[in-house]
């Protein structure tokens, strides 16, 4: 039986595995699918011989808390490359896990790799563009401005656009969305709702989350009508609503946010998001939800980023576009006052004043979401996941049967 190993490290690309994972099985039933990932991929037919959530850490510093976790992953997956003699490899993004492991792969198997959502490298360590080079016989990049920087420095990539296009996301926002997401949610429909996106690894949230409620706080506070302001967190698949309620309680920050799935309902819900950076910001982008963007990180890890960086923003919205559409507050700069600054012009004046349909929204919103607009056509056309599935097809050559 012809199988295909995984590696997908976090909740974004999880998501992209699993959808490529189900247009491989349409057409090539008789696949057989293991790997690293969590529940969707697993629903979607994955054998999971690890779980991502010991990966579920970002950033340099903070992985010695994850060490044993990271260890056990690693040794899985060795463990599933020697047992299971996969004939393709895909690995999906979590360079940090990825590459060590494609090396491991080339020395070790005869598999075909298979670089899908390739690392970005063109933000930041750029001398690891040899190592995917090497250590990949295919890359398939997500952004026009990504296959032009490989093409610049000789190495081939397949440009597939980026797969958020073909799932729920993207549709196209109905006029009603906002009454309707609510609804669906048992949401209140008339007071000012703000949307937390802290992240899907849990030192993210420990990071993120006190921080992100001491800036509700400091909004209800300082901005004339918004003392009703309401803040609810997406949840990613990857994380617990009983631990995050007991990290906000401990935090002291403010009270725990009403803790719902992320995803589009959640996103039409809200007036307004504050989101680290990362995929979130591209999925509220195409459901035209005005944003701030905020991040802290350790700071010896922020020191090695600031000398490693090659791009002046974070947000994929301001890289999209090449200029700050959105305001980005990092490090330093991301302190409760300044966040509820950047985020309170972007509430439309009355975010009350109507139970049946979206209030009118404030010039600085209208602006942002212009110009999110125009970026969306940075992202390609949809049919990503059944481009990167015949490049699947293309590498195994056969017909796995």
């Amino acid at each position: 039986m012809t199988t295909i190993l995984l590696s997908a490290g976090d909740a974004s690309g999880e998501a992209h595995a699993a959808a490529l994972v189900r247009s491989l099985r349409r057409d090539l039933p008789a696949l057989r699918f293991i790997g690293l990932g969590g529940p969707e991929m697993e629903s979607a037919g994955v054998e999971l011989i690890a779980d991502q959530r010991a990966l579920a850490v970002g950033g340099v510093f903070e992985l010695g808390r994850s060490a044993r976790g990271i260890f056990e992953t690693w040794r899985a997956m060795t463990r599933g490359l020697r047992e299971a003699r996969p004939d393709l490899v895909v690995l999906v993004d979590s360079g940090g896990f990825n590459l060590p492991f494609a090396r491991h792969v080339r020395a070790r198997s005869r598999a075909r790799i298979l670089y899908y959502v390739a690392p970005q490298v063109w933000a930041w360590r750029p001398g690891r563009l040899r190592k995917l080079a090497r250590r990949s016989d295919r890359i398939a990049v997500l952004l026009p401005f990504e296959r032009d920087f490989y093409r610049e420095r000789g190495v081939a990539v397949d440009y597939v656009g980026h797969p958020i296009l073909d799932r729920e996301v993207a549709l196209p926002v109905p006029d009603d969305a906002r009454a309707r997401a609510r609804e669906s949610l048992g949401l209140d429909p008339c007071v000012p709702l703000l949307g937390l996106f802290p992240g899907s690894r849990r030192n993210e949230l420990e990071k993120h989350l006190p921080l992100q409620l001491a800036s509700v706080e400091a909004l209800r506070a300082s901005t004339p009508g918004l003392e009703r302001l309401e803040a609810v967190l997406g949840l990613a698949p990857s994380l617990d609503a009983e631990w995050v309620g007991s990290l906000a309680r401990d935090s002291g920050a403010g009270p725990p946010p009403r803790c719902v799935p992320g995803g589009a309902r959640l996103m039409d819900a809200i007036d307004v998001a504050l989101a680290k950076p990362g995929t979130v910001t591209v999925e509220l982008m195409l459901r035209e939800r005005p944003m701030v963007v905020m991040g802290r990180v350790h700071p010896l890890t922020a020191m090695l980023a600031r000398r490693a960086l090659a791009i002046p923003w974070l947000s994929m919205p301001n890289l999209i576009a090449g200029r700050a559409i959105v305001p980005e507050l990092l490090q330093s700069e991301a302190t409760p006052d300044r966040i509820a600054a950047a985020l309170a012009p972007l509430f439309p004046e009355r975010a009350d004043a109507s139970p049946s349909a979206a209030p009118e929204q404030s010039a600085a919103a209208r602006d942002q979401i212009e110009a999110l607009r125009r970026a969306r056509e940075g992202l390609g056309e949809p049919g990503a996941t059944e481009r990167v599935a015949q490049l699947v097809e293309e590498m195994l050559g056969t017909d796995p049967s």
